[in-house]
């Protein structure tokens, strides 16, 4: 499967497009197989793990400790590997930003039912700049993805406009503050389980709680160009080897390309926080604020 000219448009104009039935049945088990295997180890934790991120919420299955993120899913299990090679999602890619290919990160993303899990609107650029903005995350989802579980949400065009601010006070706090945008230009997109969304890295989204019955998951594939460079010490290479076995298709480059790419930079910035522990530091919550 690959997409189609209308798709590689609506992407470029709209900087997202969703893919219906991307992935067979058979795969969209394994990868749930996989995950509920995460849940299984995490029923028996009391706090996080290099691989696992617990929900702080109380938990609502007898007291058993409930997942909000897989991290780096792809190192830890094989399902997850191989969909982050998988051939025709590199198709997919590689119409959007060309044939050399590394892979950013993986990360799967749970939220359990009855109020979890709200991500407060952000762009990804805003946490990782590069010198091009040939950058891109799929978003697959495992269950049920609707507007009552937290489905992502999007402000279609807006990663045509200009860098927008995740301080706070001087102070990164991973989101744009309420009222630096209009929610409601924004759109709900609802998947079903192995439909995919496809986002560019400048396009506004957040998602609110899962206010279901149902646990939420997606898994969250993060592709950047060869020759898109980062900005940030925290994301250039250690380790060179290990930086060129990053790259999924195509060849090594030495050569960063430069774009005309708007840019704030996310400093300063709390070392080793996540995106969940970053975002609790902005004092007025979309989400929040909207349940009331």
């Amino acid at each position: 499967m690959t997409l189609t000219p209308g798709q590689v448009e609506a992407y470029r104009n709209d900087g997202y497009v969703v893919v219906r039935s991307a992935l067979p049945k058979r795969s969209v088990f394994l990868l749930r197989e996989a995950a509920d295997s995460f849940a299984e180890q995490a029923s028996r934790l009391s706090g996080d793990t290099d691989a696992i991120e617990l929900d702080d919420a109380a938990a609502l299955d007898g007291g058993l400790a409930r997942i909000r993120r897989i991290k780096s899913p792809h190192l830890h299990h094989e399902s997850f590997a191989a969909m982050l090679a998988h051939p025709p999602l590199l198709d997919m890619v590689e119409a959007l930003i060309g044939p050399d290919i590394r892979w950013h990160h993986t990360k799967l993303n749970a939220k359990q039912p009855c109020g979890s899990g709200h991500v407060e609107w952000h762009t990804d650029w805003g946490y990782y700049p590069h010198t091009n903005d040939d950058l891109l995350e799929i978003s697959i989802a495992l269950d049920a993805s609707t507007e009552s579980s937290g489905c992502l949400r999007v402000v279609p065009g807006s990663h045509w406009g200009p860098a927008l601010s995740h301080t706070e006070n001087g102070r990164f706090v991973g989101a744009v503050a309420p009222g630096s945008f209009d929610p409601q230009a924004a759109v709900s997109l609802e998947l079903e389980p192995g439909d995919i969304s496809i986002h560019h890295v400048r396009l506004l989204h957040g998602s609110g709680p899962n206010r279901s019955r149902c646990q939420r998951r997606l898994l969250l594939q993060g592709y950047a160009a060869v020759d898109a460079w980062p900005l940030m010490a925290q994301h250039q290479p250690s380790d060179w080897p290990a930086w060129d076995d990053r790259i999924l298709r195509g060849r090594p480059s030495v050569e960063a390309r430069l774009a005309p790419c708007p840019v704030k930079v996310p400093l300063p910035v709390a070392p080793a926080l996540g995106l969940y522990e970053i975002q609790r530091g902005l004092s007025r919550s979309h989400f929040v604020e909207a349940s009331h």
